[in-house]
């Protein structure tokens, strides 16, 4: 019975460092993706102002 509850101990220890590098890999993953959205958003601002100013710039020349 004692050899029974060592290899619970052991399975039980194996499971929870499985579930601890899951959560760091899920973890890992969504940070990725937070942080690819926030740099697409960011590309994005910076086109429009580029864009804001060119029609700026245009309207002046055309006058």
């Amino acid at each position: 019975m004692d050899s029974k509850s060592k290899t619970k101990g052991y399975f039980r220890g194996a499971l929870n460092i499985l579930v601890g590098i899951g959560s760091v890999v899920v973890g890992s993953y969504v940070f990725s993706r937070i942080n690819e959205k926030q740099d697409t958003q960011t590309r994005l601002e910076r086109m429009e102002s580029i864009l804001d100013k060119l029609e700026q710039n245009d309207g002046h020349d055309n006058k």
